[in-house]
């Protein structure tokens, strides 16, 4: 796993075109397939590491999931300097564990609530709504109230090493301040 690098931007209305265009010219060119095997990549002739991105957008008619599942063989510079340009549009720029990305779900009046969950490199744990969560009725309050939230609380963060009940009780709270937003 020290071949690979996750970088997460996040944020409401991101520059996507900007994005698109940054990948475009900067890393497209050094995508490989698919690997075998996740956790003990082979590198690319020439590459040092292989740098996943993926991009949250919390606001819902923006929806951002292009480059999730792709790897881009690159050199320390290449992928510093791809950061770099990045730093310049909008958004939160993370280097997360690629290990730990996953899915938080949280039960509040009956309806399942549900997060896109990544760990930093620093050791916050993030947690996005999802776009679409599994029980329906959650989409239609998580869509119609997320924007009214500063965008700064579009989001939660906290300690990645704070137990899952703490976790899941400021989860809890949020979604509930989320629901009564007017």
């Amino acid at each position: 796993m020290e071949k690979r690098r996750f970088l997460l931007t996040f944020g409401r209305n991101l520059d996507h075109s900007n994005i698109d265009y940054l990948v475009k010219s900067r890393l497209s060119k050094y995508k490989g397939g698919i690997q075998k095997d996740y956790f003990n990549p082979i590198l690319h002739k020439g590459a040092d590491v292989i740098l996943n991105y993926q991009i949250v957008d919390t606001n819902f008619d923006r929806i951002s999931s292009k480059y999730y599942l792709d790897d881009y063989h690159v050199t320390e510079a290449q992928k510093n300097g791809f950061l770099l340009t990045l730093k310049k549009l909008k958004g939160t720029h993370v280097w997360c564990d690629p290990r730990v990305q996953g899915h938080a779900f949280c039960v509040v009046e009956g309806i399942e609530y549900s997060f896109y969950v990544y760990r930093s490199l620093e050791g916050q744990e993030y947690r996005f709504p999802q776009y679409y969560s599994d029980d329906e009725k959650a989409d239609p309050i998580v869509h119609r109230q997320l924007h009214k939230m500063p965008e700064e609380e579009q989001y939660l963060q906290f300690l990645s090493d704070w137990s899952r009940e703490v976790k899941d009780e400021i989860t809890i709270r949020w979604i509930n301040r989320l629901i009564s937003m007017k």
